[in-house]
């Protein structure tokens, strides 16, 4: 990781894409919300987007493109194909430019629909550019969190690249916490043509009532791949509704070793802390944190502050520690307290993993509803590098609201310093602004609803951009949650 974020200054592409999988019918659509945060933040003007439909069997239907100049976009993609038919396919979504993007994925998150129910993820897979190597092979993909009942059923998504393939097949492996074996089938992929995609419903495959189910159950996908970057869209899917609530998997870590050096007593006096994570909540939340037993080998010992938004946090007596990976990790889920509070773990001992991925399970506190987030994060490492600028997105209208947390905690002296910092918020044709300050070793929650102050009116759901850029560099990282009161809810870490 720290050698990945020292070489980011060296890369050069003129392309960034994604994939996303799509689902349309006359109540599903899915729309690709992005900033123009090339103009911005880099000032950069030649961009052109790319959007090509395939459908399942991998052959393209439509063909859709624009030149960037405005400083959002929200394209339905429904609207793109014309029809409210039902529709299962993929948006191969690229951006080409002369000058250089840096990065070969694109900021671009999609929003999932089912009448005004929501939920959003960011960029996973893609086909990779003809510069990069594409040597093939096979890859775990996993971390996500899994309803099993009747009327709910996990999913995953895959898709071809550009080569054609071969006949070939992914083996599922379903794992209780404690990662003992409940049950595992090699399923065929079938993914022979070009941009040839599908839907994967666990329940096409196993029978739920015959496995003990237990919560926190999760999966293990191993497939091949080829000239793509395989990361799946994937969740679960509500069939009544025929909601896809999503969020995206990530690789399982076991057989990459990489690690932190813990604190030594050397350390006390820059006040080093290898590995936080910033935790975020309020009195309308839940949330809960997953921690998947799927890092390479290795236990985390820590500590953990807590204290009100935009004061400093207090050391507190609670104590974390958890073996990370290997053959006796298990999953590890902590329970938040509801309330308005904001928190960060602290690991400073142990044989530390560099990658320690955490879910964060956000829902709609005395909503009786099943939906929540399932945003895939984790630990911030000190390999992280200070920023002044982030962006996301969210929703507002229809009984939704919008909040932010933005969090600075430094792993060292070097970069606590208190930042001045302007949001700004784009809602269809209107523009928003406010001023704010982030304070060292803390964070501040704002609710877009107060920044408005009811100057917008509208009977359905908005997808909204925003941006916060700061007068200095700092680790600052963000999130963003949407939700109504009644318990639909959807959000994401910022870019």
């Amino acid at each position: 990781m720290k050698d990945g974020y020292l070489n980011k200054n060296q890369n050069f592409t003129n392309r960034s894409s994604c994939i996303f999988p799509i689902l349309i019918s006359d109540i599903n659509d899915v729309n690709i919300v992005f900033l123009n945060y090339w103009h911005i933040k880099n000032n950069m003007r030649s961009i052109l987007c790319n959007i090509r439909i395939h459908n399942e069997k991998g052959e393209q239907i439509k063909f859709f493109n624009l030149k960037v100049t405005d400083n959002y976009y929200n394209i339905s993609i429904k609207t793109i194909l014309g029809s409210e038919n039902f529709f299962k396919g993929i948006a191969n979504i690229e951006f080409i430019s002369e000058e250089n993007f840096g990065f070969t994925f694109p900021a671009v998150t999609a929003f999932y629909s089912s009448g005004s129910n929501f939920s959003g993820v960011h960029t996973a897979g893609r086909i990779k550019n003809t510069e990069e190597s594409k040597i093939p092979g096979k890859i775990i993909e996993t971390n996500w969190r899994c309803k099993w009942s009747q009327d709910i059923t996990p999913f995953f998504t895959l898709f071809n690249g550009s080569i054609r393939g071969e006949k070939k097949y992914a083996k599922l492996r379903i794992l209780d916490p404690n990662k003992e074996l409940i049950a595992a089938k090699d399923i065929p992929i079938d993914l022979i043509e070009p941009f040839s995609n599908k839907f994967f419903f666990l329940d096409d495959f196993f029978d739920f009532n015959t496995l003990n189910l237990i919560d926190n159950t999760f999966v293990e996908v191993e497939t091949p791949y080829t000239d793509f970057f395989p990361r799946m869209i994937c969740g679960n899917f509500f069939k009544k509704e025929s909601f896809l609530e999503v969020t995206h998997s990530f690789e399982s870590q076991e057989d990459n070793p990489d690690y932190l050096i813990e604190v030594k007593k050397n350390d006390s006096e820059n006040c080093r802390i290898p590995s936080i994570n910033p935790i975020a909540t309020t009195d309308d939340l839940n949330l809960k944190l997953l921690f998947f037993p799927t890092n390479c080998a290795g236990n985390a010992i820590g500590s953990w502050r807590s204290g009100d938004f935009g004061y400093p946090l207090i050391n507190s007596k609670e104590k974390f520690e958890w073996i990370c990976g290997g053959s006796k990790s298990k999953l590890k889920e902590i329970v938040i307290d509801n309330g308005n509070k904001i928190k960060a773990l602290d690991i400073c001992k142990g044989k530390i993993p560099t990658r320690i991925n955490t879910n964060y399970i956000y829902s709609v506190a005395n909503a009786n509803t099943r939906y929540s987030t399932d945003i895939a994060a984790g630990q911030i490492t000190e390999h992280f590098p200070p920023k002044r600028f982030t962006w996301g997105h969210g929703i507002i209208g229809k009984d939704y609201k919008t909040i932010l947390f933005l969090t600075s905690f430094s792993h060292d002296k070097s970069t606590r310093v208190d930042a001045n910092g302007k949001l700004t918020l784009y809602i269809g044709e209107y523009k928003f602004e406010s001023k704010h300050i982030i304070p060292s070793g803390t964070g501040i929650k704002i609710n877009l609803d107060n920044l408005i102050q009811g100057r917008i009116k509208s009977n359905k759901p908005q997808l909204i951009s925003w941006y916060y850029s700061q007068d200095c560099r700092t680790k600052l990282i963000a999130y963003w949650i949407s939700y109504t009161d009644s318990g639909k809810i959807t959000g994401d870490h910022a870019y």
